[in-house]
């Protein structure tokens, strides 16, 4: 589907069942007009992406579909259906080729976009939603991110309805487990770049000596990450922190350095580093 951006005669519907095929979509939404074209986006595997795209003639069929189907059910879930403001193919070639098909902005709005960080290799769009189907959250879209040859690059942008049921995600499932894994969920605010990072790395009850270091290798032991971070100052203390019934790697650790400029040597130096094919993830840790 070669559809370009903004057209308000065609609607984002979200939420749909994996099984959903394009024509179960357009025999449903037959009812409330022309519909002239429709898509489910589908991941490198194939894979719906839980989400689909349906166009009216007009904007006004297209109104009357929101107004009759938003909230409906499709076989055990309820629909999402808004105007989609997100453009479907990027203007710049190749390179934007591989962005993801989320967009720029989540369907509702600022604060409606959760990071779900620390994600073992095998963990699908299917695997998150149903983990966070677990805890009663309803999911409008989902998207792993992925290398160009289709491995998991460990995490994953979710979208919910409003920015409360974000705040409620993040609350309930930050540092839950899903495939063995504790992981990482915070809202993603889009455009925030690096001057958002920087203000994150400055809370006020941090020493700004000690880094969290996320998505290691389980097999990360204490003094490997001694030996890593030795490379950038003078590690007082490094913890791979662990299970304590089973001895379990919980896949992160912290690092304690002498200066907060070692501390934040680290962070620049490190951040996205691959320790044994993982990146590693590293902040300021807020609360040392």
């Amino acid at each position: 589907m070669d559809v370009d951006g903004g057209s308000s005669a065609r609607l984002y519907v979200g939420n749909i069942p994996w099984s959903t095929t394009i024509e179960d979509l357009r025999e449903l939404f037959a009812e409330c007009g022309g519909v002239t074209r429709v898509d489910i986006p589908t991941g490198r595997q194939g894979r719906s992406r839980g989400y689909g795209l349906v166009e009216f003639n007009s904007e006004a069929e297209a109104q009357a579909a929101v107004t009759r189907m938003d909230g409906t059910p499709l076989g055990d879930r309820t629909i999402t259906v808004r105007e989609d403001k997100a453009p479907t193919k990027a203007a710049g070639g190749a390179k934007k080729a591989s962005a993801s098909v989320l967009g720029d902005a989540p369907a509702g709005g600022d604060g409606c976009r959760c990071y779900f960080g620390n994600l073992a290799w095998e963990t699908s769009e299917e695997t998150l939603t149903s983990h966070c189907a677990s805890f009663g959250m309803n999911v409008v879209q989902c998207e792993v991110a992925r290398q160009s040859g289709g491995r998991s690059k460990g995490w994953a942008l979710v979208d919910f309805a409003t920015p409360e049921e974000a705040q409620n995600a993040i609350e309930q499932m930050h540092n839950s487990e899903i495939q063995g894994r504790s992981i990482i969920v915070r809202v993603e605010r889009p455009g925030a770049g690096q001057k958002s990072a920087r203000v994150e790395t400055r809370p006020e009850n941090s020493s700004g000596l000690q880094i969290v270091v996320r998505n290691l290798p389980w097999t990360t032991t204490s003094e490997d990450l001694r030996q890593v971070f030795q490379q950038v100052g003078n590690v007082v203390n490094a913890v791979a922190v662990c299970h304590t019934d089973t001895g379990r790697s919980k896949g992160w650790g912290t690092v304690l350095f002498e200066t907060r400029e070692q501390a934040q040597a680290a962070i620049q130096g490190f951040n996205g580093v691959e320790l044994e094919h993982r990146p590693m993830q590293i902040k300021l840790d807020r609360y040392d």
